[in-house]
Parts: C-alpha cells; sequence; structure tokens
C-alpha cells in the first residue's frame, strides 16, 4: 500500500463506497460480499449496491468472462470510478489485476489505493479557485443524477476473539492478522485456561490448537459446545493434520470450520467473514 498516503480510521466509522461485481456468478458474489463485510472494520468500507441504480464508486470485473470485460468497456471506468481486475490469467487492462484464488489483503490494497486517488481527485476539483465542483461536471451522462456525497458507516461494535494454542509463532502471526480488522483478540496457551476463558467471556469465534499440553482441542471444542453458555460460539479448529479422519474428528467434536496449519491469510479472512454476526444473520 501507498505509505506515504495512509489509510486513517475515521471516528465517524467507516468511509463507505459501492463495489459493482461484473460477471461473476451468485456462488463468487456471495463469497466477495462475506468477506467484504470484514472491510466494515476498516477506515475503507465496500458494499454491494443495494439497488441496481445505485452509484458504483469502483468496478470489480471478472477477466475470466469475455462479456464482463465488454461490460467494462461500456462501462468506461476512470480515476473517479475506478475497477480492479480479478482473474485467473494476467490481462493488460490499465488496472490493477488480482489473480485467482484471491489474496484478500492485497486486493483490499488496491481497492484502498483506487479509492484514495478518487478522493484526491474529488478534493482537487473542489478545491478550484474558479468555480466549486457541483457533483455532475466530469462524470458520466449516466451518474450525472448522483452526488458524490459521502456515505459514513457507524463504527462497529467490538468482537472478542480468543486464540488458543502452545506456539509462541502462532499467536503472534494470528496477532499480526487479525489487527487491521479491529478485534478484541485475547490468547489462550493451553486447553483448561481456554475452557476457563470461554466461560467468563462471550467470543464471536475460538481458535482453537488441537495439539496441546494437557487435554487436546477436541476435548476442548466438545466442552464449549456441550455448556449452554459457550455453545453458540464458533470454532474454528487449527491442526497441522489434514486427513479426512482428522477433520471427521473436528466435526464430531462440533467445530464450526477446520483449517490447516500454516493457516493461509486468505482462508483465515474468509474464514472469520462467516462468523461475523452480519454474515451469520
Amino acid at each position: 500500500m501507498n505509505q506515504s498516503n495512509p489509510v486513517v480510521q475515521s471516528q465517524s466509522g467507516s468511509r463507505r463506497f459501492v463495489v459493482d461485481m461484473i460477471g461473476f456468478s451468485d456462488a463468487e458474489k456471495s463469497m466477495l460480499a462475506s468477506t467484504f463485510r470484514l472491510t466494515g472494520r476498516r477506515a475503507y468500507a465496500y458494499v454491494e449496491p443495494t439497488d441496481e441504480d445505485q452509484r458504483a464508486d469502483i468496478y470489480l470485473i471478472n477477466a475470466d468472462q469475455p462479456e464482463a470485460m465488454a461490460a467494462m468497456q461500456e462501462r468506461a471506468p476512470n480515476v473517479h470510478s475506478p475497477a480492479v481486475i480479478i482473474g485467473r490469467n494476467a490481462v493488460s487492462a490499465g488496472w490493477p489485476f488480482v489473480q485467482k484464488p484471491i489474496h484478500w489483503m492485497r486486493l483490499f490494497e488496491h481497492l484502498d489505493e483506487l479509492m484514495q486517488a478518487a478522493l484526491l481527485e474529488r478534493s482537487l476539483r473542489e478545491q478550484q479557485a474558479d468555480s466549486q465542483w457541483d457533483g455532475q461536471t466530469y462524470r458520466r451522462s449516466i451518474d450525472k443524477k448522483s452526488l458524490a456525497d459521502a456515505v459514513f458507516l457507524p463504527p462497529r461494535s467490538t468482537e472478542s476473539v480468543l486464540v488458543v494454542d502452545d506456539s509462541a509463532t502462532v499467536r503472534a502471526f494470528m496477532r499480526i492478522k487479525l489487527a487491521p480488522f479491529h478485534f478484541d483478540v485475547d490468547y489462550a496457551e493451553n486447553g483448561e485456561q481456554a475452557i476457563d476463558m470461554a466461560q467468563a467471556k462471550s467470543y464471536t469465534c475460538i481458535f482453537l490448537d488441537i495439539m496441546m499440553p494437557g487435554i487436546d482441542g477436541y476435548e476442548v471444542c466438545k466442552r464449549i459446545k456441550a455448556n449452554a453458555d459457550t455453545k453458540q460460539t464458533a470454532v474454528v479448529m487449527l491442526s497441522s493434520k489434514s486427513s479426512m479422519f482428522d477433520k471427521f474428528r473436528g466435526n464430531w467434536a462440533g467445530c464450526d470450520a477446520y483449517l490447516g496449519k500454516p493457516v493461509a491469510e486468505d482462508d483465515l479472512l474468509a474464514t472469520i467473514a462467516r462468523f461475523l454476526p452480519s454474515a451469520r444473520a
């Protein structure tokens, strides 16, 4: 990300931008939308249009679909309404490209950089001495009725996450990856401590290592899911064992998801998005 122009968290909440996703299947749009919910915890938030006539701030184009590339040409993205291209094979279209499978943080960074540039252009136009920008000049005809008023989402409530792992390296990794999304993150080094913490505090999600000193993750998960006060907490098991038998044991213990070690950043973000209250609702 451009370090000379950092994104600063607004006290008013997240600055909202509408993303028009072109050429994606309903399943792909659902995946993108659920992961975009994570950006509601950042300075810049990206959301789907709420109706067909809503003006897009930025376009997301599926380069694997020729019809989507043709639709992009019709919409003529520019510095004020830019685009990001997603596909399996790189294309030369003058806009940032993100290869599939999507690297989520890279996509977020491209979106942020483009919208920073768009906001700068809006600011420069408004500062012109000879005339104030009226919200219509320099815009495409289909957008002239829509004013580019800033829209802010209210600050998100702080959601708590518990990371249970006896490895300091894993705990540090999770701390780094969760920090940009402003979760309240606690840490436990063994199963007994995790059970006590889960009973004392409400967590949105618990990331639970399987192999630990004392009781293992399977037993911890079973106890959490058997307790009326904690059974609704999402439990994501972390393990270097990825056989079908290991996953079956995790499911039998009641876990909601299973991530292999080393944990891939994209899998981590997609899993977190599944268990946000807004996503689960």
